[in-house]
């Protein structure tokens, strides 16, 4: 395996925790907003899966990079009707499972009205900032049957233990392993999110651009071996 890819491993591993607490099955419509390193990943995964998947984002760049990734369709969030275009997408059924992995509360809730009945939130991004809505509004989504009895998920990778445990079937450990197999054999596609390499005294501009630039700036190797 090319040994450049295995520092993105530790994301992989992150994405997969929502792999792992979904009921993605074959042939399954899936939507993921947010297509950063962890969401092209799991967006990726999720179509080893199965699933046919839909990505999400307002970067032009990272949709061009998830579809270089094979990812099977993307949209620009921009244009602001992720529910109509995943009415498109699935001849009007919604999805079974929306992956959200920016961390935006409003995205999450705004995902909402295109999961289909019986369906399935998963919360990969960790909710972050200030949101003001109608949380009655939101948990009926959940609760009433009318509104879709949506199972809501976290995502969180720490809800799993680190090493193998023989009464837990998943494992940190086990999602790393397989992760570095899917990379070796060309499954997960890592050479697309390498934007730089650079060298370790440049790290302030590789924060920099990962911080201000995220149009050109998507995963930064360092090169120590000089």
């Amino acid at each position: 395996m090319d040994l450049r890819w295995a520092p993105f491993a530790r994301m992989a591993t992150v994405a997969f925790t929502a792999i792992r607490v979904s009921n993605i099955e074959l042939g399954d419509a899936v939507s993921v907003t947010g297509l950063g390193l962890i969401g092209n990943m799991a967006a990726q995964l999720a179509q080893l899966q199965g699933a046919d998947v839909l990505g999400m984002d307002l970067s032009a760049e990272r949709r061009r990079i998830a579809e270089i990734c094979g990812v099977l369709g993307t949209y620009d969030s921009s244009l602001g009707d992720g529910k109509g275009r995943v009415a498109e997408w699935t001849g009007g059924a919604g999805v079974s499972t929306h992956i959200e992995a920016t961390g935006l509360s409003k995205v999450a809730a705004d995902s909402l009205g295109w999961i289909a009945k019986s369906g399935e939130l998963v919360l990969l991004g960790s909710p972050r900032g200030e949101y003001n809505a109608d949380l009655t509004e939101v948990l009926n989504y959940c609760h009433l049957n009318e509104r879709g009895c949506i199972t809501f998920k976290g995502a969180h990778e720490w809800r799993f233990p680190v090493e193998p445990d023989p009464f837990v079937k998943h494992s940190m450990v086990r999602n790393s392993r397989i992760v570095f197999g899917l990379m070796q054999r060309g499954k997960l596609k890592i050479e697309p999110l390498i934007s730089h390499v650079l060298k370790p005294e440049e790290a302030p501009s590789a924060y920099e651009g990962l911080r201000i630039d995220k149009e050109r700036y998507h995963g930064v190797l360092f090169d120590w071996r000089e």
